[in-house]
């Protein structure tokens, strides 16, 4: 496509058309000042700006406004005020609705445009019908002694569908940087486009934040047929120098966790290469680009090492960038590292797959340097990984950059695959006895890809535990090779058994059929198109034969690409009949699945999970063991649940209706509910209309009660019996006017303070309450979403659960979702500081659940109050650790601890916890440290990271 050629400048002193309307859409913090200004220096004079803007900072952007335009500096000038809740694509949809002219120039307030940039960026688009929009050259600001650097020329797409800018820190004045090239995307900061185009493929999407632009010019280029461009003689400076790491960085790290289709963006980086003359090679850690191009200074300042790592993607260059930076940006750097994964080192499988692919590359695209560059990697593979990989990562395990929760980093697994995985006690180090259990290993099958099948059946011939049979059932597959392969398969080894079964009867029925034809005593049930880790068999028997009382074992997993990259693992802690979640890999005693009648059919898709409830609804708590080791590795691809539950909408319903049937099954009278997100519910418990429930308040201050709390007890007194207790802990505390104040159905009554210690509160109120069950709430709480707090008394009628408790949120944040074991022998506070739309996604969605804690927060807790006070209730000596000290008693009587998605509050932004002191801390890990430190609620190689989630232990501490 003709994109024109370099040619005499179409720059001019002249202003820019009236047909031109900016959009600048100022929603972060950085100021609009310096923006506006440079645009009235570029030309704008004839323009009309619409400065889309948070209601607080409209007034200084309007008066900015008004004096560029009575010196003549812009046509016109509107504020446009952000909505609450708008984004700021939102913001410029709404806003190019309301403009006028031809031209939209979507602008950031982190460009700042050169004078007479716009005559020149106009010019270009109106002349060229070819151009879908158009970008000025984006640099570097001024400063130092060398050449200003470009920091956007363009965006070019790898081998791999990745994303870069072109020869990122080119100085502005080489030749390369004056050629006129056509580029797929184009960039946010300072976008030229026809007003016409940008209506007729409806704007920006919503939803999509960091993807919208690149979405938008893909759905742009593509109704056009059109490109997008530079002009090098338009130039504006890109403030953020960090702008390609964000960019790029979300795009191509997507990309590597398949949340995008690699096919979106053509690969044009090798050929913009070859097209300036240059070799496209590869760096040790095969990175893609030019050779022999020098795109950094030699001052050796941060701005040359964030060039050398941008090139040069490796650890020492990372290490050696942050150990550059001010501590500001540093920490900055420190989190994009962590949350985009395409910043850190992959693990081996992943760069062993991409050679082969670059070296196919190479073939096809005439690439030879690529091409041997790519060969010559695969011959010396073993040595990147001992010689650069492994050194890499324990380089950067060693300066802190994993030092945060799993959830923050997703790397952290790759560099937990590579350093610790394969350092793990080995079972297959164990003498191996013959009256170890020989295992079933169940598999249905219906028309999976020949090269999936194959891997799953060759990864349980690899297996180091021979004692196995394998039994096959194909369900009437229609493509002919997959009964062929079976038999191939069963030809081979005579542990191998095959039935065809003549009709389709579905998952359920064809996993049946392969139970039928085991003989074993334990069986283990693998799909179609997964895979067994090699010790998988081996860890299963070893576990059956030290335990002979055991029923039912499951291990961790984790999901498994084409490519056979691994990614998303799930580490599991001890059994949790409220939170369960056993998945992968799931083993049974073949006694209990037949005595279970094996899976039924109608619940496919969730056929599986309804097996595991309906086995371990009969089993006791040491009939049931977990298996510390990812076992099992779930395959994603098209159509596979690991990808997405959507893939597959029955089987919300299949793990709905296995839900709600359990719950009869164990005489709960409830309803199952969405918890959020996926397949996660949760149970609504019909509550008994007699239930006796004291609401005791417990108040720092003398009120009144908040309007809000109020209204909450309201409706908790119209479904049970309710009486409500205001206990001061200080006589400061002691109310005015309560609780003659307070609504009748309350039936409200004032304690004497008995503080100022929680515990010897919550001990005095309880004596003095009435109700069958307690509810303590802190006095300042806040009802929020759904809460609803007689679940959490009906749900403290259980005699198994001796505390029950709920989600407290302090400032829009989470601030206690129960407390965990940590390997210090101390709880801590889960995902302590996550914001409300995260919960879903963090702790493989543990937090929408009820769930087994080791104690809930002090302020919204509920407890049968005939066993609060037989126990004594809580112990003052513990300080904030009392309620932690109340649970693990209970434990060694086989009672736990339970939060309730149900219970939402939120505390005011001063309330502060009680302090713990030495001498409490003393106490509770002389009497509980080995217990918390050993505890099941944390999985053997997970600890507690600095930001409160999850951390891998890398280091075997």
């Amino acid at each position: 496509m003709d994109i024109d050629s370099v040619g005499p400048s179409l720059c001019s002193s002249a202003s820019v058309s009236p047909a031109l309307t900016v959009l600048l859409i100022c929603q972060g913090g950085e100021s609009p000042a310096a923006c506006l200004e440079a645009l009235a220096r570029a030309g704008a004079g004839d323009a009309t700006v619409l400065c889309c803007c948070p209601p607080e900072r409209e007034a200084p952007i309007r008066a900015l406004g008004d004096a560029l335009l009575r010196a003549g500096g812009l046509a016109g000038f509107r504020c446009l005020p952000l909505a609450p809740g708008d984004d700021r694509y939102a913001a410029a949809n709404r806003a190019a609705g309301e403009a006028g002219g031809s031209f939209l120039l979507l602008l950031s307030p982190d460009a700042l445009l050169e004078p007479d940039s716009l005559p020149c960026l106009s010019a270009r688009l109106a002349e060229n019908s070819n151009l879908a929009g158009l970008n000025p050259l984006l640099l570097a600001p001024e400063g130092g002694t060398g050449p200003r650097r470009i920091r956007h020329l363009g965006c070019v797409a790898d081998s791999r569908g990745q994303l870069h800018y072109l020869y990122e820190g080119l100085p502005d004045g080489h030749p390369l940087a004056a050629q006129r090239r056509a580029f797929q995307l184009a960039h946010e900061a300072a976008l030229l486009v026809r007003r016409e185009d940008f209506l007729a493929v409806g704007g920006f999407r919503p939803g999509l934040e960091g993807l919208a632009v690149p979405d938008f010019c893909l759905r742009l280029a593509a109704a056009r047929k059109g490109v997008f461009s530079t002009e090098p003689s338009a130039r504006a400076v890109l403030r953020d120098s960090f702008d390609s790491w964000k960019k790029c960085g979300l795009w191509n790290s997507l990309l590597q966790r398949g949340r995008l289709n690699p096919d979106l963006l053509r690969a044009d980086y090798h050929s913009q290469v070859q097209a300036d003359g240059l070799e496209y090679g590869l760096t040790p850690w095969l990175a893609e680009g030019p050779c022999g191009l020098i795109l950094e200074a030699e001052d050796g300042g941060p701005d040359a090492a964030w060039l050398r790592w941008r090139h040069a993607p490796e650890p020492a260059a990372l290490l050696h960038l942050l150990h550059l930076l001010p501590p500001e940006r540093r920490a900055q750097a420190l989190s994009l590292c962590r949350e985009l994964p395409s910043s850190l080192p992959r693990a081996f499988a992943w760069y062993r797959d991409l050679a082969a692919r670059l070296e196919d590359f190479g073939g096809r695209e005439n690439l030879p340097w690529l091409r041997e560059e790519a060969h010559s990697w695969r011959m010396r593979a073993r040595r990147f990984r001992h010689g650069l990989l492994r050194p890499g990562l324990r380089a950067l395990a060693d300066a802190g950059i994993y030092a945060c929760s799993l959830d923050n980093a997703p790397s952290m697994y790759d560099a937990w695959l590579e350093l610790r995985e394969n350092s793990l006690p080995a079972a297959k180090s164990l003498r191996v006895e013959r009256t170890w259990p020989e295992i079933a290993v169940l598999m249905p099958v219906w028309n999976p890809e020949p090269e999936f099948l194959r891997a799953a059946l060759d990864s349980v011939l690899a297996q180091s535990y021979g004692q196995w049979q394998l039994c096959l059932a194909d369900d009437a597959s229609t493509r002919p090779e997959t009964p062929e392969l079976l038999r191939s398969y069963a030809a081979r080894d005579k542990r191998i058994r095959l039935v065809i079964r003549e009709r389709n009867g579905h998952i359920s029925r064809a996993s049946n059929s392969a139970l039928a034809l085991a003989d074993a005593p334990w069986a283990a049930f693998l799909d179609h198109d997964d895979l067994l880790a090699p010790d998988a068999l081996l860890e299963v028997a070893r576990h059956a034969a030290e335990r002979p009382g055991l029923r039912f074992l499951y291990s961790d997993e984790d999901k498994i690409d084409a490519a056979g990259v691994r990614r998303t693992p799930v580490f599991k802690a001890a059994f949790d009949p409220d939170g369960y979640c056993p998945g992968h890999l799931s083993a049974y005693a073949v006694a209990a699945l037949r005595e279970a009648g094996g899976l039924r059919p109608g619940l496919e898709g969730s056929q599986d999970f309804d097996l595991s409830l309906r086995v371990t609804e009969k089993l006791r708590s040491e009939e049931i063991a977990h298996i510390p080791r990812i076992l099992y590795h779930w395959r994603i691809h098209a159509g596979s649940t690991s990808g997405s539950v959507a893939t597959k909408p029955y089987v919300l319903e299949a793990t709905r209706r296995a839900l709600a049937e359990s719950a009869q099954r164990r005489g709960l009278d409830a309803a199952v509910l969405p918890a959020g997100k996926n397949n996660i519910f949760k149970l609504e418990l019909a509550v008994p209309p007699d239930l006796r429930c004291s609401v005791i308040l417990l108040a720092n201050g003398p009120g009144p009660l908040r309007p809000g709390l109020a209204d909450c007890l309201r409706g908790l007194a119209r479904r049970l019996r309710l009486e409500t207790l205001w206990q001061p802990l200080t006589p400061s505390a002691l109310p005015a006017g309560l609780p003659k104040t307070w609504p009748p159905r309350l039936n409200g009554r004032v304690l004497p303070p008995a503080g100022p210690h929680w515990s010897t509160a919550c001990r005095t109120a309880a004596r003095a309450a009435t109700g069958d069950v307690l509810l303590f709430l802190s006095a300042d709480l806040l009802p929020v979403g759904d809460c609803r707090p007689e679940q959490l008394a009906a749900l403290a009628l259980r005699p198994d659960l001796p505390l029950v408790g709920g989600c407290v949120w302090k400032g829009g944040l989470l601030w206690h979702a129960g407390l965990y074991p940590d390997v210090t022998g101390l709880p801590f506070p889960l995902q302590r500081g996550a914001a409300p739309g995260l919960l879903p996604s963090l702790c493989w969605g543990q937090l929408l659940l009820t769930r087994r804690v080791l104690a809930v927060s002090r302020h919204c807790m509920a407890v049968r109050r005939k066993d609060f006070l037989e126990s004594g209730g809580f112990d003052p000596a513990l300080g904030p650790l009392a309620e932690v000290d109340y649970g693990l008693h209970r434990e060694e009587q086989g009672r736990f601890t339970l939060i309730s998605p149900w219970g939402q509050w939120l505390l005011p932004d001063g309330a502060k916890d009680e302090k713990l002191t030495p001498q409490a801390r003393e106490c509770f890990l002389e009497r509980w440290g080995d217990i918390v430190r050993g505890h099941g609620l944390r999985n053997p190689q997970l600890r507690a990271a600095p930001d409160y989630g999850w951390m891998l232990d890398l280091n075997g501490a």
